[in-house]
């Protein structure tokens, strides 16, 4: 039997042995409904893009009930969708995926939408509860790592998107065209961290410099700050007496990153700085843009402005929410379609099932092309999820790398 039917059945005290058999042999479509849960940063310092998420999760479920989704099958169900805040903790996030489970009877949870910290929280609950669980935003190679150190118990969890390797291959391959060709000089090899302390950010610099060290580049410095950090005087005063020739910083939160650019430019330091993640949210760009002037960034992966799907999709936002769209409101979009037609290909709700549809995923989305590896993330690179670097260029977000997908040269 489908776990949605049998379980409901049962909450209604309305199960009988005739009737369960039935249900095992009934047709998906026979189904009143689905029951969704996400779990995001709906307050605290994320605020911001666990709200960007909640409306690309229903958008896509909105789409879906209205019959405008992109559906893998005819057995089209309705969705209900519910989504509980993490406040940015993993504890919170715990007792939230207990509600969703215990009081909503959630058939899939999507969780976390950005916290790679929560998510390593998250994930243990698949195997707790049963329940199929797929994270949207959070990168870190720590969950893959997870996955394949036990991939028997974590069968149930999958990563929707790719590893933190993914950013620090594209910074790493960035840079090492950028010096070829004369664009950035290469110096005295030194490179500098500055990121918020989490598994995300922590993460991010381990890769870079491990990449940057092969090519026998020193790591001088790897600065952590708490989430939601705005005062960097400390660590750049550290940083201008070391003089890395380039300097990366790391933050989800954007006004950590508005204010980490303004007080660079105050410090005057001489490296090329690139900057990971803050700069795909619009309110980054209306607070920071002049004093971001040049600024190299990973990674502009939505860009209404010159991609038309792009700016499709936004107008879409628009309608249904009153705000333009940004990267969150994309990914947690894809996130939720993966989802739903996992669903659709298993013919229900069975853990199981829906599982290893999700693993089958081979999906165009809005991002780039979906698919899951060995250890359960989406994978990255030309073929499947692009990591593009961006330089802010008169005001402007401009594609500089890859070459063949370049918007402007390099200034």
């Amino acid at each position: 039997m489908t776990r949605l039917t049998a379980r409901g059945l049962i909450q209604a005290g309305l199960i009988s042995a005739g009737l369960a058999a039935g249900a095992a042999t009934g047709a998906h479509a026979q189904a009143e409904d689905v029951t969704i849960g996400a779990i995001g940063p709906l307050t605290g310092p994320a605020a911001n893009s666990g709200e960007a998420h909640r409306q690309g999760l229903e958008l896509a479920v909105k789409e879906w009930n209205e019959g405008q989704g992109d559906y893998a099958t005819e057995n089209r169900f309705q969705v209900n969708f519910v989504m509980e805040d993490s406040n940015s903790k993993p504890e919170v996030g715990i007792s939230a995926a207990q509600r969703l489970i215990t009081r909503n009877s959630a058939d899939l949870i999507i969780g976390d939408t950005l916290h790679s910290h929560v998510t390593l929280a998250l994930m243990e609950m698949a195997p707790q509860y049963n329940v199929p669980i797929l994270s949207s935003e959070p990168v870190s190679s720590v969950i893959a790592d997870k996955v394949l150190s036990d991939p028997e118990r974590f069968k149930l969890y999958w990563k929707g998107n790719w590893n933190s390797d993914g950013y620090g291959i594209a910074v790493h391959d960035f840079y090492a065209w950028a010096f070829e060709n004369g664009v950035v000089p290469e110096g005295d090899k030194k490179i500098a961290f500055v990121v918020e302390d989490t598994d995300y950010g922590i993460a991010n610099a381990e890769k870079i410099g491990e990449l940057f060290e092969g090519d026998g580049w020193t790591v001088v410095a790897t600065e952590t700050v708490p989430t939601a950090t705005t005062d960097f005087y400390p660590q750049l005063s550290k940083l201008r007496d070391l003089d890395p020739d380039v300097l990366v910083s790391v933050f989800t939160v954007v006004p950590s990153g508005v204010s980490f650019v303004r007080q660079l430019g105050e410090q005057a330091l001489e490296a090329s700085h690139l900057a990971i993640y803050y700069p795909t949210k619009p309110e980054f760009m209306e607070q920071a843009a002049d004093i971001a002037e040049g600024m190299y960034w990973a990674s502009l992966q939505f860009s209404p402005e010159i991609t038309p799907a792009h700016k499709e999709f936004s107008d879409r936002m628009e309608a249904a929410f009153g705000v333009p769209a940004n990267y969150s409101h994309a990914h947690a979009y894809c996130t939720m379609v993966i989802a739903l037609r996992a669903i659709d290909e298993a013919g229900g709700t069975d853990p199981e099932a829906v599982a290893e549809k999700l693993g089958a995923t081979d999906y165009e989305c809005l991002l780039g092309r979906f698919q899951f590896g060995d250890d359960h993330a989406i994978q990255s690179g030309p073929d499947f999820i692009p990591v593009p670097v961006a330089q802010i260029q008169e005001g402007q977000n401009q594609l500089i790398w890859p070459e063949n997908v370049a918007t402007s040269e390099p200034q």
